[in-house]
């Protein structure tokens, strides 16, 4: 195997070689069989099936369906992508296991279940037939996620701090960018049919209910246990047709609103007025702002670092006969 130092300028000038030679020809065939050796990173092979596997994924991103159909600096682009996106993964991967970082069980399960939560129904199963993802491939990524996450946190985001002068210094030149919205408190009651709903209207008029007893009684929101109460929200966190909740008065109830969930009503039982908020208040939110921004320059140097320091090889020749 010819073997050189992997580099952006080194892949794009042996791709383009290796590409416009054979630009010419009508058909692109992949003569690569799946255990031959196309990467070596810190003495860690990478065969052509884990490029091809990552390839198919980035052509499903950028929904390519046939590279015939790619310019030959568009093929040299995907492909220097996929690239960077296997080295970036197995150096990480041999990170985690140099540092003996592990996930514990309860952990995984409890992100496993959260994740599934995403999914109503079977459309999780469905979800991952159409991508053609395993579940043991999906299970996989959850813990790679997990354990990188720890990775990162070990050795890059542990190590960046803010004093409270950088605190209070963006809060001085960024103060009306903190500021609380108005924020309504409410009881909902969601049904599936507008005789329900006006059922439900019904029996507030009667008044021998309260709207909390005809949540529990009637409503299919996850909040109907606990009368309907939905806490606080400002606008903008609910669904736009709710917008109108906050133009009701104190203790009064909406007029029926129609969503693609269902009929619904609310009662509004507090308001609290748009207002200015303290450096004290703000200072979570100053502090997550920044540090995000150092993290995300922080990671860069140290990843950057540990590229420079492994050695990658790449096999060129077998690269530009991949399709």
């Amino acid at each position: 195997m010819k073997r050189n130092r992997i580099n952006r300028a080194s892949i794009i000038i042996v791709l383009l070689l290796f590409i416009n030679s054979c630009s010419n020809e009508n058909t692109l065939i992949d003569s690569v069989t799946d255990n031959e050796v196309l990467l070596i990173i810190n003495d860690q092979n990478i065969t052509a099936k884990i490029f091809k596997k990552v390839f198919e994924k980035q052509k499903k991103i950028f929904r390519i369906q046939d590279v015939k159909n790619l310019k030959p600096e568009e093929l040299i682009w995907i492909k220097n992508r996929v690239i960077d996106k296997i080295v970036k993964n197995s150096l990480l991967s041999q990170e985690i296991e140099k540092n003996n970082i592990n996930v514990k069980e309860d952990i995984l399960n409890r992100a496993l279940k959260e994740a599934r939560e995403g999914y109503p129904g079977g459309v999780f199963a469905k979800t991952l037939e159409l991508e053609n993802i395993s579940i043991d491939d999906w299970e996989e990524a959850i813990k790679n996620n997990l354990l990188t996450n720890q990775l990162i946190e070990q050795q890059v985001n542990s190590k960046v701090h803010i004093g409270d002068k950088a605190l209070l210094n963006y809060f001085d030149e960024n103060v009306k960018k903190f500021y609380k919205k108005e924020q309504v408190k409410a009881l909902h009651i969601m049904v599936e049919t507008e005789d329900e709903i006006r059922q439900v209207q019904k029996e507030l008029q009667r008044k021998q209910k309260t709207f909390s007893k005809l949540a529990q009684e009637f409503s299919l929101g996850p909040e109907a246990v606990k009368g309907g109460d939905l806490g606080y929200f400002e606008a903008g966190q609910m669904p736009e047709e709710f917008d109108d909740v906050f133009k009701i008065k104190t203790g009064s109830v909406s007029d029926i609103i129609k969503t693609p969930y269902g009929f619904h009503l609310f009662k509004v039982v507090d308001k609290i007025k748009e207002r200015q908020m303290g450096f004290d208040e703000s200072k979570p939110m100053i502090e997550k702002i920044l540090l995000q921004d150092l993290q995300d320059k922080a990671f860069r140097d140290w990843f950057f670092k540990l590229k420079k320091n492994s050695k990658i090889e790449v096999n060129y020749e077998l690269l530009q006969k991949i399709y």
